[in-house]
Parts: structure tokens; C-alpha cells; sequence
């Protein structure tokens, strides 16, 4: 979290009182405050948590970087202060930018990737055959380990092609759908917008179990996901109709209607969702992301819905705070 000009207030102001011997006052008033040594670079670090929300990483690490320059300016400087409990809101500015460093720098390898994910899933691919290897080797009953149909198009004698796994993950056509294995299949491919495949393995699911809520759950995030908000309806309705209090389909429902512009309907969702679930803080931090993006004057209320986010337990987000005014702590 970055710490912003107005945390300095709170720093030891050293050399307020001056003990017979020492330095004098007249050479120590001369002697800047640790807060107004760090305006430039705290300037630089507030500069750079915004680009970082902005979505600007390599402009948040550059900031951060020309920020940990300015420190190490000052402590040069400043040389028999550096030791100082005066100079400790400057040792942990230091230390700050070098952890916000790696941590955007992390966040970019892995955006790249899943980017990288997107045409090229044999990463993914391996790990589905992983776990059906460990189904198999783990005395599961047979109807949890075989998988009805490969995943893959068909030739023209009508026998399916295997797709580009590594063998000895052989699936027997004529098996049961293994349930637990293709819903994680799907999640794998709904996380790179693999859509077309997400729901060949949606479907088999529900040929084999038409109740079963996770595939229809996750059937509702793709088409969610896909902007099919018609087609997204009818599966959450359908959810609703089994549990109205559906906590995660009611949010998921919330969502569909701020993307389709229906203000309103996603509001009364996400009562719907608070009652529901109480204690849990996705409800408010949607609310207050929600009640930010109609972008009404008065913030009070999305800051109330958010600070009782957090109070539950809720992630704090970076972005919701920018938009809020709230001071990092």
C-alpha cells in the first residue's frame, strides 16, 4: 500500500528540544524535516499507485523506481540521519517501492502468461490429463475416473481423435463422464475465453446430470461472459427457481444487469444477495462499486456499503478507495 503526504503529519519531529552540547537550534532548524525531504518521492509514489489502478503497470514501476532514486538521494545526503528514528518513515517508503516493485512486476508475468493461454492452452491441456492420471492411480470407483467422450473432432469412420495430450491419458468411449474433471476442464477454458470448449464439456455434464447446479452455474457465467445475456436469464432464472437466496447466482445476476445498463434490477439483486448472505462482504463491495459506476454526486453511501466490505472481511480494493478519496493507512 502506498502512504501518501498526509501520513508525514504523524512523524517524530527530532531536534524540537536540544540537549546542552549538541548541535545547535540555530543549525538544526536548518536541517529539513524527514516529510519535507520525502514530498518529491511521495509525489511519485502516489503518481504511481494510480497508474497501477489505471491499469499502467510498466508506468507504476518506472514511478516507483524513480521514487526509490529520490530515497536514495536523501539518505546520501544525508548521511548521519539515515540511522535516525527521525528517518524512519524514509527507511519504510524504501522498503515499500521495493515491494510494490515485485509485486506489479509478478502481476505482469502472470497477465503475460494467460495471455499466452489464450492460443496456446497445452499447459492447460497438461493438467487436465494430470488430474485424470491421479483419478485413475487413486482407487476411485470407475464411474468417477472415465470420461464418456475425448475432447476432440471426430473422423470420418465416426471415432473421435484424441486431443494433444500426453499418453496414457486414455479415455474408454461408452464410460460415464467423469463430473468433477470437466467442470475444472471448464473453468481452465472459461479463464482464457475458451468459450466453444467450455461448453461441449457443460453440456455432456448436463446429459449425464440435467440437475447439476455447478454446470449450469458455470453455464450461466459464459454466457454472461459472452454478452448472451437472453440466454444467461433463462439458466439463472432457472437457479433462482431452485434456491432464491443463491448467494453466488444472485451476484452473478447483479452483474449481468450492470452490464446490460439496468441499474436498478442489479441494485435489487444485490439486496437480495446482502439478506441473503449477511455476513459475507461481496455483496456490499458490489454495491459499492455499482453505486460508483452510476456515478451519483454523493459518494457516503458507497463508501458505507464499502467500509462494511472491508469490516467483513472483504479485499480492500485499490480502486474503489482512488474513487472514494480513502487515504491508504
Amino acid at each position: 500500500m502506498c502512504v501518501r503526504n498526509g501520513l508525514a503529519i504523524i512523524l517524530l519531529l527530532a531536534g524540537v528540544c536540544v540537549a546542552p552540547g549538541s548541535v545547535s537550534a540555530k543549525s538544526k532548524e536548518k536541517e529539513p524535516k524527514a516529510s519535507e525531504l520525502l514530498k518529491e518521492a511521495n509525489e511519485m509514489m502516489s503518481q504511481a499507485q494510480t497508474a497501477y489502478v489505471d491499469g499502467e503497470s510498466k508506468k507504476a514501476i518506472e514511478l516507483y523506481r524513480k521514487a526509490l532514486a529520490e530515497i536514495a538521494r536523501i539518505e546520501q545526503e544525508n548521511p548521519k540521519r539515515v540511522s535516525s528514528s527521525e528517518f524512519a518513515p524514509i527507511r519504510f517508503r524504501k522498503a515499500l517501492c521495493e515491494t510494490e516493485i515485485d509485486r506489479v512486476m509478478l502481476e505482469e508475468v502472470n497477465t503475460t502468461a494467460r495471455t499466452m493461454a489464450v492460443t496456446d492452452t497445452s499447459v492447460l491441456e497438461a493438467k487436465r490429463a494430470e488430474r485424470k492420471k491421479k483419478a485413475e492411480t487413486n482407487n476411485l470407483p470407475e464411474v468417477t475416473v472415465k470420461l464418456a467422450v475425448k475432447h476432440g473432432p471426430e473422423t470420418p469412420d465416426g471415432a473421435v481423435e484424441a486431443e494433444p495430450e500426453p499418453k496414457g491419458a486414455v479415455d474408454k468411449p461408452g464410460q460415464p463422464v467423469n463430473v468433477k474433471n470437466e467442470l475444472e476442464w471448464v473453468k481452465d477454458m472459461l479463464s482464457v475465453d475458451r468459450f466453444d470448449d467450455a461448453e461441449k464439456a457443460l453440456l455432456k455434464v448436463l446429459k449425464q446430470e440435467p440437475g447439476n447446479h455447478d454446470a449450469r452455474f458455470l453455464m450461466a457465467v459464459a454466457r454472461v461472459k459472452q454478452e448472451k445475456y437472453a440466454e444467461a436469464a433463462v439458466v439463472i432464472d432457472d437457479l433462482l427457481a431452485d434456491n432464491a437466496a443463491d448467494e453466488p447466482v444472485l451476484l452473478l445476476a447483479a452483474g449481468m444487469f450492470t452490464a446490460m445498463g439496468n441499474y436498478a434490477k442489479a441494485m435489487d439483486v444485490l439486496d437480495k444477495a446482502m439478506k441473503a448472505s449477511p455476513q459475507r462482504p461481496d455483496g456490499y463491495l458490489n454495491m459499492a462499486w455499482l453505486l460508483l459506476e452510476m456515478k451519483t454526486a454523493d459518494t457516503k453511501e458507497s463508501e458505507l456499503y464499502y467500509r462494511q466490505a472491508v469490516k467483513l472481511g472483504g479485499v480492500r480494493d485499490r480502486d474503489i478507495e482512488r474513487r472514494l478519496g480513502i487515504r491508504p493507512e
